[in-house]
């Protein structure tokens, strides 16, 4: 995704930009502000995030790790569809999307800013920055605002689905001679999100997840040197620091009779302290393409968390239950060792191959005290429970691929890959109660491992642009929450989960006129099968999901104009609980229809406008279960550069 793209998008999140592309799919618990992303339907705890190359993790948290950074500082998104356990490791099993912030400059003194509306919440954005280059120093100074409202739906507001976010970046390099470059960056993102219930209403009385603060703060340091060698061609090395606070509260209260009311409150505080460094080389020999590295990562948690469950009924007139409080220590650290490489055979084809061992060790100290509680006054001494965990793990992935040019205009490729996921902390150590039921660690688990195929091809050529691949992904040892009582679920290795599919890209180009016709559809099924029990393939996946529309752009009076007509489309979809074989969760198809437009102005187009009309028909629909998506609204974005 290109910085055009970025800039001419009126996406709230950085996952929202991505919501359309073939075999990738945008969750958000009925979040505006708080979005992860699915590749290929792996889940969201499969698919890594970078930012410059380097992770953003997520150890405490039921939904996978969320995005954190504000889209004006991006120049660019790359999305790795499928396994890419060799280059970056444990979580790649669904794929990889790596953010590419804005560092490019061409004189001293240069500007962008913008300004944004957007009436689905009553959204209110704006991002300025300052960049330049000068004696051989590059810089760049970062900021922006986000606010929004309740989120608008077709019914009406959905209640605690505001947010509003703060971000700042500095970039700073010195370029010591044409082949070497120093440098480093400071940025910071500050959340406050909410989430909240719109659709299930006969479940929850009231419920609701606030976020006053999601922090993500990070600085980091490089060093980059091309052409070392005639067979060394680039050394990079890059240290980094990074330290997410969340402060989060969940309120569930419950009427499952008219005699009893349950109160379920909880409160969690996280600190995660991430540390890392990585060494990656660039070598060419003869016409052989080779890259090979050493990743270290520490991750160290210190969480607590508050969780009261209290109970009413018309005999006992007041709240009585339990009240636990927990703070765990936990750390996980990982060493990887990598090559990856690509080799001509002949003039026609290319052959990847690569190699990635990985060792994680994980350790947790945990203490939990419990009280009773009655008349909001706790009784006598607390029951007190502490215990030690760790586990470790070494494992050794492979791919192999090639791409064949048979002839001019088309590429045919196949590839195999392993992947490779190491629980989390919260999965191996740490009970949580968000959401309204008890999920219990498990410190037995194993890392899920997996094998993956592709076959695909490329044609660009005579007014047509199309690109196709199958794929099959069969995941050992698949983690998930199964059912051990109610409203309790522990994590567990299911047996296997297999997910297979299509994604296609259609476009007609150089029509007359500049009329541009264009699908992206997929196709893809998951198929969850337990140990010994229940295989389904209602694992909450839409089937097929498709945009396809028709875009338009040209020149008139030294005006850049633009404008896409499209409608996206989903087919609804089932999930069964692996444990009862009871229907979870059941969300319809939708098609909605959307029109955007811009106009860029100015002597080298430094200024553009851009508008857009979305769920013209006002659809009633939900992606999650959690809130409908937002109903017609209108978005209008202003950009300038100087």
């Amino acid at each position: 995704m290109t910085e055009d793209e970025i800039a001419q998008s009126s996406a709230k999140t950085i996952a929202d930009m991505l919501d359309d592309i073939p075999g990738v799919e945008v969750q958000n618990d009925g979040s505006q502000g708080l979005k992860r992303i699915s590749i290929r339907g792996m889940g969201t705890f499969r698919t890594v995030l970078m930012i410059d190359g380097q992770r953003i993790t997520e150890h405490k948290s039921m939904s996978g790790t969320p995005i954190l950074i504000d889209p004006s500082a991006v120049e660019r998104i790359e999305v790795i569809k499928g396994p890419a356990s060799v280059l970056y490791g444990s979580d790649a099993i669904g794929g990889a999307i790596n953010i590419i912030t804005k560092k490019h400059a061409e004189r001293p003194l240069q500007g962008e800013a913008a300004v944004g509306l957007d009436t689905s919440g009553s959204g209110k954005t704006a991002s300025g920055s300052i960049y330049g280059t000068a004696s051989g120093w590059t810089y760049r100074l970062n900021a922006s605002v986000e606010n929004y409202g309740d989120l608008e739906t077709p019914i009406g507001k959905a209640e605690n689905t505001d947010f509003s976010s703060r971000s700042g970046s500095l970039f700073l390099a010195y370029d010591v001679n044409e082949n070497i470059r120093i440098g480093g960056t400071l940025d910071t993102y500050d959340l406050d999100t909410n989430s909240g219930i719109q659709v299930n209403r006969d479940t929850y009385d009231d419920f609701y997840v606030k976020v006053p603060e999601w922090r993500r703060s990070k600085g980091a340091l490089f060093y980059e040197q091309k052409n070392v060698s005639d067979y060394l061609a680039r050394v990079r090395v890059d240290v980094f620091h990074q330290k997410t606070h969340k402060e989060m509260e969940n309120r569930v209260y419950l009427s499952p009779m008219p005699t009893m009311k349950m109160h379920m409150d909880n409160a969690a505080d996280n600190d995660l302290k991430q540390s890392g460094v990585s060494i990656q080389t660039d070598w060419t020999l003869g016409e052989h393409y080779i890259i090979a590295g050493y990743d270290f990562s520490y991750d160290d948690l210190d969480a607590t968390s508050d969780y009261q469950n209290l109970v009413k009924t018309n005999k006992m007139p007041f709240f009585a239950g339990d009240q636990s409080l927990g703070h765990y220590d936990a750390s996980q650290t990982q060493h990887a060792l990598y090559v990856s490489a690509e080799s001509p055979i002949g003039d026609t084809v290319k052959v990847n191959y690569g190699v990635r061992y990985n060792w994680v060790k994980g350790d947790a100290d945990n203490l939990t005290y419990t009280y009773t509680v009655a008349n909001g006054q706790t009784y006598g001494g607390p029951t007190t429970s502490s215990s030690h965990n760790s586990s470790s793990d070494g494992k050794a992935v492979f791919n192999l691929g090639t791409i064949w040019y048979p002839v001019d205009n088309l590429a045919l490729r196949a590839s195999w890959a392993q992947g490779y996921r190491f629980p989390i902390m919260q999965e191996l150590y740490i009970d949580t109660a968000m959401g309204g039921s008890l999920t219990y660690a498990n410190p037995q688990l194993k890392p899920e491992t997996s094998d993956n195929f592709e076959i695909g091809a490329r044609w660009n050529a005579d007014h047509i642009l199309l690109d196709a691949a199958l794929f099959y992904s069969k995941t050992k040892d698949f983690i998930s929450t199964v059912t051990v009582g109610e409203d309790i679920s522990r994590y567990e290795n299911i047996s296997d989960s297999t997910s297979y599919g299509l994604e296609a890209s259609v476009s007609l180009r150089d029509l007359p006129l500049n009329f541009e016709p264009y699908t992206d559809f997929t196709f893809m099924r998951r198929k969850n099968e337990q140990d010994g029990g229940i295989s389904t393939y209602d694992s909450g996946i839409s089937e097929i999901t498709a945009r396809y529309g028709v875009r338009w752009s040209g020149n008139h009076d030294g005006l850049g104009l633009h404008a896409d007509a499209y409608a996206v489309s989903r087919s609804g979809s089932d999930e069964v609980n692996l444990t009862t074989g009871k229907l979870a969760q059941h969300i319809g198809g939708s098609t909605t229809y959307n029109l955007t437009a811009g106009v860029s102005f100015g002597p080298q187009k430094d200024y553009s406008l851009n508008v857009g009309l979305y769920n013209i028909t006002d659809k009633l629909y939900t992606k999650s279960g959690s809130t409908y998506e937002a109903g017609r609204y209108f978005t209008v974005k202003l950009n300038a550069r100087f």
